[in-house]
């Protein structure tokens, strides 16, 4: 990727694209008063549309840069900025505090990153082998960790973002005594966005957004430690699908997002 289209994608970290896609935990429900606490790394990845606008952005940049984009050119990059600020790769950390309510159902907090989400699930449990259903609600308040990130592209400024996203996931799991955990699962996310996107930079003045954005995937990982304590890993790959109409443009959201997610996992 080269520098000007780097700059784009610098974009999507500022305005808090760490989308919320990852599970990161085992697929057995905790039994009632057990407790975990996990801190959770997470790295998006998209391929397809996303890609595609970022690796042919260079032109429109340095035209920008030298004032000499058509008003097609500037509303095509403007249209870019807003694909991937709200798609488009990205980093991010949480932490998840879950606890186990009895009756084989366990809720989950995740915060961090501008994150704040709450989830549920319903175990059913064999000898070594679980599974769960689940539902969560979050919110995203678009920020990022790193706000001076903010100030790095001067054309095209997403501000106000926020995101809802609706998840229903499932899993299916196995244990491995006090050491080893290993899981798989399956997941459908709509997110529903409001951004406002000032392109007043490049003679387009301000637009406010409100659309969403679908997900539907799955995810497999492990966590390995002893009793207490384990390093959890995970792999999401999910399918994007979505559109978004800025200053008179459209410009798609689908493809693939990979999502790789790794940490710390403690329980009691």
């Amino acid at each position: 990727m080269r520098r000007p289209a780097l700059a784009l994608a610098i974009l999507c970290v500022a305005t808090g694209c760490a989308v919320n896609l990852s599970e990161a935990r085992p697929a057995r429900v905790l039994r009632g008063g057990e407790f975990q606490l996990a801190e959770i790394n997470n790295v998006v990845a998209p391929l397809g549309a996303i890609d595609d606008t970022i690796t042919t952005a260079e032109p429109l940049v340095q035209g920008a840069r030298a004032k000499t984009l058509t008003q097609a050119q500037a509303r095509d990059l403007a249209g870019r900025a807003t694909a991937i600020s709200l798609a488009g790769p990205g980093y991010g950390a949480h932490f998840d505090v879950s606890l186990g309510l009895g009756y084989r159902i366990d809720s989950s907090f995740r915060f961090g990153n501008g994150i704040y989400a709450l989830s549920l699930r319903r175990g059913i449990d064999w000898d070594t082998w679980h599974a769960a259903l689940g539902v969560r609600g979050g919110y995203n308040s678009g920020t990022s960790v790193i706000p001076y990130l903010n100030d790095l592209n001067s054309y095209v400024e997403i501000t106000d973002t926020t995101r809802w996203d609706l998840q229903a996931f499932a899993q299916l799991g196995r244990e491995f005594r006090e050491w080893g955990r290993l899981w798989l699962g399956v997941k459908a996310m709509r997110s529903l966005f409001t951004l406002t996107v000032d392109a007043s930079e490049l003679g387009l003045g301000r637009e406010v957004i409100d659309d969403a954005l679908d997900y539907l995937g799955g995810n497999i990982g492990f966590a390995l430690g002893y009793r207490y304590v384990y390093f959890v890993a995970e792999l999401s790959v999910l399918r994007a699908s979505g559109h978004i109409a800025a200053f008179g443009a459209e410009r798609s959201l689908e493809g693939t997002t990979v999502a790789p997610s790794w940490g710390i996992l403690g329980h009691w």
